[in-house]
């Protein structure tokens, strides 16, 4: 079995106005619903489970009524990090250790089923499979507004998401480390690679960015409009 984790517990702030950014119209669906509508299209994802901060419950509910959204298989509580959340959507069920987990962020509306596909193809083959992008911009490591080092351009990649993991092996990382350990896992990528495994990557794509200021919103806008996506 494939399970899809949708985590849409962020309040989204720095994309202005009080609305979740989740929650924001995006052309004719919430930002929410298009990587939901994605996920539930796809052929090999069998649940999807929403992980919603507790005032945006039931206006989720609204959105994926049972009837038009027979995968959505839990819509549930968030945490108070991204860790905790995700955390939440693992043990949100009893799943077979050697079942397909992915966790994607509602905030990053244009996934693709292309990434979908390899990222599970990798992820049965390796237990462990994450999206990433190379950056385009020199790196620089600052302290005290002075540069430190450029790091090689071509080792750098930025990560997007879905991630995705044989059941085992992210219930294990979640389940080992205590959450005072979990300091500066930003990540369910280097919660598991704190655990010594490695996480193989799929190339992501531009259209895959993540929502998170009003510009951002701006441009996610304009593509949906422009049927660029």
């Amino acid at each position: 079995m494939i399970i899809a984790a949708i985590l849409a517990g962020g309040r989204g702030e720095r994309a202005g106005g009080s609305v979740p950014k989740q929650l924001l119209m995006l052309k004719d669906r919430p930002v929410i619903q298009w990587s939901v509508d994605t996920f539930h299209r796809h052929g090999q994802i069998d649940k999807i489970i929403i992980v919603s901060e507790k005032e945006s419950i039931s206006t989720i509910c609204g959105i994926f009524p049972e009837s038009r959204y027979p995968k959505i298989s839990a819509i549930i509580e968030g945490g108070k990090e991204r860790v905790d959340s995700s955390a939440k959507a693992v043990f949100s069920g009893d799943y077979n250790p050697d079942d397909i987990f992915m966790i994607h962020d509602a905030a990053r509306p244009f996934i693709s089923s292309r990434i979908i596909d390899e990222l599970i193809d990798k992820a049965i083959r390796h237990d462990a499979s994450a999206v990433y992008v190379p950056v385009k911009d020199t790196i620089a490591v600052v302290e005290n507004d002075i540069i430190v080092s450029t790091p090689e351009r071509n080792k750098m990649f930025c990560a997007q998401t879905p991630q995705v993991f044989r059941y085992c092996l992210i219930k294990n990382a979640h389940k080992n480390f205590a959450r005072h350990a979990t300091d500066g896992i930003t990540d369910d990528v280097s919660l598991v690679k704190a655990t010594g495994h490695d996480v193989y990557i799929v190339t992501g794509s531009d259209l895959n960015f993540k929502i998170t200021t009003e510009l951002d919103y701006k441009i996610a806008g304009l593509l949906a409009a422009g049927g660029l996506v």
